[in-house]
């Protein structure tokens, strides 16, 4: 299944670098909204498919929501056309002509003998078939708190489409607060590709929420993914570091890494950060 199947993309009649979408169940949130992750996913796959390069990076300022079941309209103009890089930008709108989110990306065609290295170190964590399931991801700190942590649906909006398990964090490059270690793949097991990369990545909030212990969800602001040395793997660790916040506003990183220690992405996100009380929520166990 290619990007543009599993993101649901098909061509407008609208012209060159027109598609449109519908927010499906498996690219909304938990609360029936588009979710940020499907936004930069759609765009990077776009960007790579108006230009016909692969993605370098892509941001993406998250502007408006958008119901589940509606459709998004994406207009891709490749804004500065080069032999080697091309500038690009998506815009997603809504049926009333509102816009949704607003993209900036380039790509390109990496130069085979060109520098190529990676500076960043992968934690050392559990390997995804010793990682359990990923029952909450507040469990860590709820226990200490003598509270019950809120599940972590398995058939709700986008983890229809991801599995999710927590790694145990054995050595870390950059030990501190905030840090949480998640192996992810596709349900289905076809390979990790940008777009789905970025799909997963963004999860940068829940590294703030970690590191100041408390239960919180997020309004993500943006996103923005930078892609390395990119090849399609099943499962791919999410690597969450939280930077800090200031009046609520999270701020922080995530690498994606390949099981075999290969570095392919680095999301970037800033979030407004929603405080919630954990018993309150639909399926949670009382304390």
């Amino acid at each position: 299944m290619s990007d543009s199947e599993l993101l649901g993309l098909v061509p407008s009649e609208e012209g060159p670098g027109r598609y449109r979408f519908i927010v499906e169940e498996h690219l909304s949130r938990m609360d029936a909204q588009l979710y940020g992750g499907t936004a930069i996913a759609v765009s990077v796959a776009v960007a790579e498919l108006v230009s016909e390069r692969q993605a370098m990076w892509m941001t993406t300022q998250f502007v408006a929501t958008i119901a589940q079941g509606q459709p998004v309209d994406i207009h891709a103009e490749v804004l500065a056309p080069g032999r080697r890089t091309n500038q690009v930008r998506v815009t997603g709108t809504g049926p009333d002509g509102t816009t949704v989110f607003a993209s900036l990306g380039a790509t390109g065609h990496p130069r085979p003998e060109g520098l190529t290295g990676t500076f960043e170190h992968m934690p050392r964590v559990s390997a995804p078939s010793e990682s359990e399931g990923w029952a909450s991801p507040f469990s860590a700190f709820a226990e200490r708190m003598g509270t019950a942590a809120p599940p972590m649906p398995t058939n709700v909006g986008f983890t229809q489409l991801i599995e999710m398990r927590g790694a145990v964090v054995e050595d870390h490059p950059d030990p501190g607060p905030g840090r949480v270690c998640v192996w992810a793949r596709r349900r289905d097991r076809r390979p990790i590709t940008p777009a789905v990369a970025a799909f997963i990545a963004d999860m940068v909030p829940m590294s703030v929420a970690h590191g100041f212990e408390v239960f919180a969800g997020a309004t993500s602001l943006d996103n923005t993914v930078r892609f390395g040395e990119f090849e399609p793997v099943e499962w791919v660790l999410l690597d969450l570091r939280a930077h800090g916040a200031i009046g609520d506003y999270g701020h922080g990183i995530g690498h994606v890494w390949s099981a075999d220690g290969r570095w392919l992405a680095t999301a970037s996100q800033t979030a407004s950060m929603r405080h919630f009380d954990p018993s309150a929520l639909p399926g949670s166990p009382k304390p």
